[in-house]
Formats: C-alpha cells, structure tokens, sequence
C-alpha cells in the first residue's frame, strides 16, 4: 500500500528537483565548537545543521558546557516544531510536529534506551541531566540506515566524549533550585571532563550528576477513566421523570478532586565514554550510562464522588448556572504515601574500520548494546477515610468544579419538595460535615515494580567510491530482543470489615478497636496548602502510625486477591531489519539518497480478565465481595513494513541550502494498549432477573440468589488491543536555509505526514462482548451471569483507525546585532485530519496531542561578561483525546431504551488550553575560569487547564484537569578547571 501511495509522490517530486539527501548516521553527532555566549552557541548550532544532510535542530553548549536549561526536555522545548509536556512543573516529555511522545524515539548515542517508568513509549526526558551531555539533536527526516519507528522524529543525545570536545576539560558545577510553593532549597552538583592519552589515541570522556528537586503543587481532576454522565431530576417519593423529555436531562461530572502533591525528587547520573584510534583507519569505543531516580511523593486527595447518587437521588438541577444537586454521595479524604525508584543502566560497545581500494574504500561498523530499566514502588501505602450519604451541591465550568456538602432542608428547598425524608448525616453544622462522620474506610498497600530489557545488534557496510554518478552503496541490519514484565502486589481492604484478621498478640485490642473505629477526629490532622480543600486532613505521622497499627489485617491476613494478579503482564517484543541505499551525485551542488528498509515485528503478552466489587448486599448490612482474576488465553501478533524513502540536498548558491524529502516511517503501538487485560470497573450494576432493574448495590434479600443476576449493560469495560498493528506513515519535508551573515539567519520549512491505521483510543463506546478483539472467559464467572453476547454502553479500548494527516511550517529569524542585542524566534503552524473510523467516530478531528501553533522568542543581550535574555514559549490548545461518536449517532446524544445505537459522545473530547510562558536567565563571567547563572522560570505563574468540550446540556466546557505549579528559581556557579 505504500509503495502505490509513494510512487507518484516520488515521481513528482523528483521531477520538481526538490529532493534531498540526508545524514547516514544517527551516530554521528554535532563536533563541540567551543563558544563565548549564547550569540556563539546559536551560531555554532546553525553551522552544526548546515553541515548535516539530513534535516535536523541541533542544541549546543557553552564554552563551559552548559546548556541553556538545566534539563532536557525544557532544553528542547526552544526548537521549532516543539511541544513540552509538563508534570510537576518540570518539562518531562516532547511532542515533533505535532505528534505526541509516543511517536517520538529517544536514542542515546545512537541506542535506544529502556524504560520501565511506565507503560507508554514516551521517553521521560527529565531523567537525564543535561549535565551528562555532550550534544542534543532533533532528527526530523530520516533515512534508511536509521531505526524508522518514529513517525515524529528521533531525539538522539551523546554522553560526552573527548573525541568530540578535541581537548582536554574539567568543570565542577554548583546549583541551588527554590520552588515558591515549597519554600525550600534544593542542591545540585555535577562534573564533566575529557581527557586524551598517548598522543590522542585514546579518549576518556564522563561526567557524573547528583540533584534534589522538591516540588509543591495543585491540582484538581474530574476523574481519570470515567467520563461525566446525563442526569435528570430524580426524586424518590417525587413523580418519575419522562424519560423521552430530552430538555430535562443535564451532563454533569461524576466525580470531583482536589489534590496536593508534595514531592522529593533525587536523580544520580553519570556515564563513562572510552574511545581508541590505534590508526587512521580505525576507531573502536566502549560507552556506559547510569541514571537512578528517586521520587518521594505526598499527596493528599478530597474527593466528592456525585457518581454515587443514582436514580431517586437527584434533586436539583440548573443548567443555566450549571448548578446540580443530590443526595446520597460520598465524600472521601485519601493520603497516599509512595516511594519510587527508577534505575537504567546502558553499555555498548562498537567500533568502525575503513578498508582502502583503488576506486574507494569500504567501512564497516557495528555495534551491540544493552539497556535495562526497573522501576520500584516498594511500598505504597493510602488511607481512606469516607462519609457516605451526603446531601451535596456542585458547579462547573471550564476552569473549575466545586462540590459542598449541605444539610437535607436545604437541599429540599432548592428541590422545591417537603416530601423527601432525607436525612442530615450525622455531624452536619453550616460550616460542613464534622470530623467523626469520616470514618477509617480503607486501608491500601502496595509493593510493585516494572521492569524492561532491551538488546540491540547491528552492523553497517558502506562502500565509497571516489569518481563517477554514484558516492556510495549501504547496506546493513539491525536486530532487537526486548522483554518487559510489571507484577505488582496489592491489599485493598476496608479495616473495619477485616479486624479478625488482627494479630493475635498484646496489641489484639488496640489494633480491632483502630480498625473499626478510627475516624478523622482520632488522628492527627492539619489543614492542606491547597485553596479548594474543604476539610483538615491526616498528617503524615498521623497516617504511618495508623498504617502500622493495621498493616498486619492485610498482609497477614492474605487479602490480597484479585488486586494482586490482575496487573501483572509479561511481554516480548523482537524485530529485525535490513536496508539498503546509496548516494548518487547528480551535480557538483546537488545530492540524491535512495533506499529502503524492512521491518519486522513479533509482539506477544500475558495478561487477566478482572472483576471486584464490594458493595452488593445481602440485606442486614452484610455485604460480599466479588473477586475474580481470570487468565486470558495467551496472545501474540506479528507485521511488517516494507519503508521506502528518497532525500534530496542542493546548495543554489553559498548562503542558500534547499533540502526535500519523501520518506516512510511507523510507531509501534504503546505497551498498555497492546497488553493482554481486560478489566470490568468497581461499583458496577447488576440487574435483578425478575424486576430487571440494575443497581451498584442489589438487593438478593427477595430470595433471588445474587448468581442469578445478569450483569447490566449501563456498565464500564477497560481492554487492550494485543491485534494492534504499527500505524505507518508517508513523510514529505522541503526547506530552505538562507544564510545571510554570521548575524542573520533565516529558515522556512514545509512539512506533511500521511499516516495509515492511526491508533485511537475509544472511549465509552456501546460494544457487545463477543465482538471485542480479545476473546473474554465470561463463562467462568459464576457469581452472576455474564452473556457472552452481552452489549455494554461504556467499553474503552484502543484499535487501529483509518488515517491521519498532519501538515505545516516551521519559520526561524535569527538576528544579532552588533551592540549585543540579539534576537532568536521560530513560530510552527501545523493542522492535522485524523479519521478513527465510521465505528468509532465518524468525520474527522484534529489529531490527540497537536497544537495548531507554537512560538518561541528570545529576546537578549549580551557582552564578554554579562548575558541576560527573556524567553516567551506560546502554545495554542492541543486535543488530548477523542470521544465516541459512530456513524448515524450524530445527535444522539442520550441512551433512549429500545435504541441501539451508540451515542454521540463529542462532548467528551478533552483539550489543553492554550498557555504562553516566560523565563528570565542571566550570567556573569567573573573571570575565565568562574561563571554564575541565575535562572527565573514560569515568572508568568502560567498554569496547565484540560476540559471536556462538553454540549448545551453540560453548560459547555467543563473543567477535566489543573495543574498549579507556579515559580520557580534556580542559582549556580560552573567553574573551569581546563
């Protein structure tokens, strides 16, 4: 399919004379040039860029090895074309072109990376100092010889290495980072050096990096995996709406959180480049990495669960001030205590020999890498404590929702009803809901870790030849062996429920009389530096000596169950490549690079079928617990691309470079969306045969045993896709370059990409059960009864859609000026169709994780001594996911009964508002050894909002996430030993 969509592409494009030849290998980073400034470090990158024939951003340092941020990702961020992806304040991930992290690959020295910090294949650049680095480069076409699964781009970052730097160095620097939220200090040290040996035929390069960040924020969540819900007013006692009346309905959130995140974050880093030139003809290296990672985090979380009250629980409802509200809800107060630790370790080892012969010489290199990543949590741990039954009001809009508990006579005067017989929970005053009503509801240990293993061995032949129409031929392979595995185990239980399961020592008592009874006013508590926390919560000494007391009830007890199987996956995934290419010399100015490579992939996952719930009851209060954990069938899968690719240099005249490319590239899918799981959410309903009406907590008091209830279709399914194919992509790029002095430079650059079985994620689509591409063991659930056949209203899954494209420019205006004032911009627009398919949304939508545009400015001015400059970052909104909407549901928008199509859920897309930043940074050269910096980031205190699009009947947008992580401050010194 490619091939015919790639030819008259080709074609055109050859005949257009626009294309261009690019860099062979990925290997082959930026030569260090020492610089004065920031002037000479953004000259030095430009000749860096002009010097390669593959189209790339470079970033270069100082002349004292700096950067000019202290982290990759913020680094990154200044270049066209990208997106930063912030958590915590701290830029983590990139997004090129308008594709998102996971379409980004991230090599190190030319070798892909492990990571086991999660299950995406997003890259957290954040745990890599930019202390470890020599260079940092954004391919953003590439040809045959490189590894292709990166419709974005590939982000390749050298350790550093004295071949590169061609001197001998040593520096030592010093950094205190000041956070205003946390009000604390935190310490950073790093050195870097590069030696050479025995008349420059061997080289050591390293450099090792210790920092402490702690880091205070604020946010607020809708939910993380359920999606608002239509509601009509509801009353029991109260006349049961019309169904049909469509006017009366409101889409409302199902839940709401505030949350204060406390975090301690520690990285150690260092890595070790030794290289030997014996001869002229011969280079060989050994080159090993170490990043650890430690995230010591506190978060403390109120949440106000509306999703509890179902039909005859809502009262109030007014879609002009998109004010709601009901009875019978929770309130619920979370501390959670985690500990993680990342560890990845890389080694490779390689070289590279030139053989000469009369009409040119042959080189042949290969190399074999290795990289481990793990990730620990080794004990997690939450509290819970919960007040249920609550009478509440709640709002929203785009940048907010608020929930507060109000007392029953209230309630019933804004219901306009006397005749409700709703009662005040217990505790309730005008200034909220006492301490005592909260009680000691769950007690939630953790001990997990994930780990992933990556293999690679690969070997390259390039013959050159001196004379004639053709510089050389390529060809070579490449093949990788990566596993990854995640077990994770879990105790979940409510204490009060479990206290025989006490230990039976001296502490028997205190530890039943704990588990039962604890509620909010028996522990230490303290207001939350958070401005829409309503009640004191837990302090953390208050929340370890609780956990101590209890811990035994779970682990000794052996309640860990479904939560302790369900999450644990083995993976493999193996691929092998070859290519071929060669370089032909079409004039004296002009270049051509032909080729094409294979590539196959065999993917293969274990995984579980989970069900739980704890809420059914059997009348008198008694409660059972549902717990299945149940074994997919094994599942594997396998393709293959066959990746063309054409690449075009011509250089007009000395100051002007033109470039253009067609070339082919796919991204594999995410590993969470290609595991093997399949899991039925808690709290679902199930549906009494006899009277069919469905409740999240049945009553089987009628005599009816709860195996002969049928499990409700108004119920939500989480699966992943292990049939996912890689979504493949036609690239076309074209630049022009002008040069028109060391002080002006001036760029424009047309991109378009055309991707093929572009993944989707599908949320709360109707689906029956037997028509899911993984085949679920329903038939061995006996606690109730699930139809094979069953139609759910709310699964989510990922599936390979129909196609995307993606199109826009890149513009660059360099200017510096001879007085010191330089000026440095580059602005992308971009625009993307993206087609999921008439089953899963029908038309088309922007593309999840695409801003239509991004502007970068740096304004400064700088002297032999001092350098000040002002950076704005602007970037418009970005579309993170995609609702459900299938053909023929436009304007459906609620569920009637006897209709069976799906709904439309547009109103579900969430966006990122558009947000415009702006960083200060400074040095002061004291002397040629000593160099100061000073750095102010975020000093506009811009925050992160997400929000569903939402409809006329939710108001119009409605606030999914905030992140506040306001300014931030950072001091240091960088001395020069060499």
């Amino acid at each position: 399919m490619h091939k015919k969509r790639l030819l008259p592409l080709c074609i055109a494009l050859a005949a257009s004379g626009h294309l261009y030849a690019q860099e062979t290998d990925t290997r082959e980073v930026v030569e260090e040039i020492t610089v004065t400034g920031v002037r000479q470090a953004e000259l030095n990158a430009r000749e860096a860029e002009r010097g390669k024939s593959i189209f790339s951003s470079v970033i270069s340092q100082d002349d004292a090895g700096n950067f000019a941020d202290q982290n990759v990702a913020e680094s990154l961020q200044r270049l066209p074309g990208i997106t930063l992806q912030k958590s915590e304040g701290e830029g983590r991930f990139i997004s090129v072109r308008g594709l998102g992290p996971g379409f980004v690959s991230v090599q190190q020295n030319g070798s892909e990376l492990a990571s086991a910090g999660s299950d995406d294949r997003a890259f957290a650049l954040d745990a890599i100092p930019a202390d470890l680095l020599g260079a940092i480069e954004v391919f953003k076409s590439l040809t045959p010889d490189m590894d292709l699964n990166s419709i974005g781009g590939a982000v390749n970052v050298k350790t550093v290495s004295a071949f590169d730097r061609k001197k001998d160095s040593f520096r030592v620097t010093v950094q205190d980072y000041y956070q205003d939220y946390m009000e604390e200090h935190s310490p950073k040290v790093s050195m870097q050096g590069t030696h050479l040996f025995l008349d420059n035929t061997i080289g050591l390069g390293y450099s090792l990096s210790w920092e402490e960040r702690k880091t205070a924020n604020y946010e607020m969540l809708h939910h993380e995996t359920t999606d608002m819900r239509y509601v009509q007013e509801n009353i029991t006692g109260v006349e049961t709406p019309d169904p049909t009346d469509l006017d009366s309905y409101m889409l409302i959130p199902f839940e709401f959180q505030n949350r204060q995140e406390i975090a301690e974050r520690e990285r150690t880093a260092a890595s070790i480049d030794l290289g030997w030139k014996p001869t002229d003809s011969g280079e060989y290296y050994l080159r090993s990495s170490y990043t650890k990672f430690t995230d010591n985090d506190l978060a403390w979380r109120e949440y106000y669960r509306f999703g509890q009250a179902g039909p005859g629980d809502i009262a109030y409802l007014d879609r002009d001030t998109n004010t709601f509200g009901m009875v019978d809800t929770d309130i619920q107060q979370q501390m959670f205590i985690q500990y993680g630790e990342s560890e990845t370790s890389s080694a490779s080892v390689g070289g590279k020999h030139e053989f000469e012969f009369n009409s040119g010489r042959l080189i042949i290199d290969g190399d074999i890498s290795w990289s481990d990543s793990t990730y620990d949590k080794p004990d997690g741990k939450r509290v819970q404590f919960r007040v249920r039954d609550v009478p509440v009001i709640g709002r929203a809009g785009k940048e907010f929702i608020v929930g507060q508990a109000i007392s029953a006579d209230a309630l019933a005067e804004l219901a306009g009803t006397t005749t409700t017989g709703w009662t005040d929970i217990g505790g309730y005053s005008g200034a909220g809901i006492n301490l005592a009503a909260f009680s000691f509801d769950n007690l939630f240990l953790e001990a997990s870790s994930r780990a992933d293993e990556l293999q690679s061995y690969g070997m390259n032949f390039k013959f050159e030849i001196d004379e004639g129409f053709v510089s050389y031929w390529k060809a070579g392979f490449n093949y990788k062996e990566r596993t990854r595995d995640r077990n994770q185990d879990r105790w979940s239980i409510v204490p009060r429920d479990e206290s025989q399961h006490c230990p039976q020592t001296e502490d028997f008592a205190i530890c039943q009389d704990v588990a039962r009874n604890t509620n909010l006013s028996r522990v230490e508590t303290a207001e939350v530096d958070h401005p829409s926390f309503v009640y004191p919560a837990i302090t953390l000494n208050g929340a370890n000596q609780l956990i101590d007391t209890v811990r035994a009830i779970a682990t000794e007890g052996n309640q860990s169950g479904l939560e302790s199987i369900y999450r644990d996956y083995n993976m493999s995934e193996d691929s092998f490549a070859a290519y071929f290419m060669g370089e032909f010399r079409l004039a004296d100015n002009q270049w051509l690079i032909a080729g094409a490579r294979w590539d196959e992939t065999k993917f293969s996952s274990t995984g579980f079928l989970a069900i739980n719930n704890d809420n059914f009851s059997l009348g008198n209060d008694e409660t059972v617990k549902v717990d299945y954990s149940i074994p997919l069938d094994s599942q594997a899968n396998k393709y293959d691309n066959v990746l063309p690719s054409l690449h075009y240099r011509w250089e007009p005249r000395e100051d002007v470079l033109v470039r253009s490319s067609i070339w082919t590239s796919f991204t594999r899918p995410s590993y969470d969306q290609a595991r093997a799981f399949a899991n039925i959410e808690s709290n679902f309903e199930l549906c009494n045969p006899v009277t069919n009406v469905c409740s999240t907590t049945p009553d089987a008091n009628t005599g009816i045993p709860l195996s002969e209830f049928t499990l409700g279709p108004n119920n939500t399914l989480r699966l992943g896709n292990p049939n996912l194919v890689a979504m493949t992509s036609v690239n076309y790029d074209a630049s022009v370059s002008w040069y028109i002095d060391e002080n002006i430079f001036l760029q424009a650059a047309f991109f378009y990409k055309d991707i093929d079985d572009y993944i989707v994620e599908v949320r709360g689509a109707r689906a029956a059960l037997d028509e899911l591409p993984v085949r679920l063991p329903v038939d061995q659930v006996d606690a109730f009864i699930i139809p094979s056949d069953l139609e759910l209203n709310n699964v989510s899954w990922t599936a390979n859609g129909d196609r995307a494209k993606v199109y826009g420019a890149e513009f660059s205006y360099n200017h510096n000026f001879d007085n010191g004032l330089f000026l440095h911009n580059n602005l992308t627009v971009m625009s993307s169709a993206a087609y999921a398919g008439d089953s899963i949304r029908a038309g088309k939508t922007q593309l999840p994780e695409q801003a239509d545009t991004t502007f970068n400015t740096t304004v400064g001015w700088e002297n032999d001594v001092v350098s000040v400059r002002l950076i704005g970052n602007y970037v418009s909104d970005i579309l993170k996911r995609i609702g459900s909407c299938p053909a023929g549901s436009e304007g459906y928008l609620i569920v009637q009964a006897g209709d069976d199509r799906s709904p439309c859920n547009k109103w579900a897309d969430v966006y990122q508002d558009d947000t415009f930043s702006l960083d200060f940074k400074a040095t002061w050269q004291v002397n040629k050894n000593i160099k100061i910096y000073f750095d102010a980031m975020n000093i506009t205190d811009e925050y992160m909002t997400q929000y569903y699009e939402g409809n006329q009947y939710s108001g119009g947008n409605v606030m999914y996430k905030s992140e506040v992580y306001g300014r931030s401050f950072q001091i240091g010194l960088n001395y020069k030993f060499l």
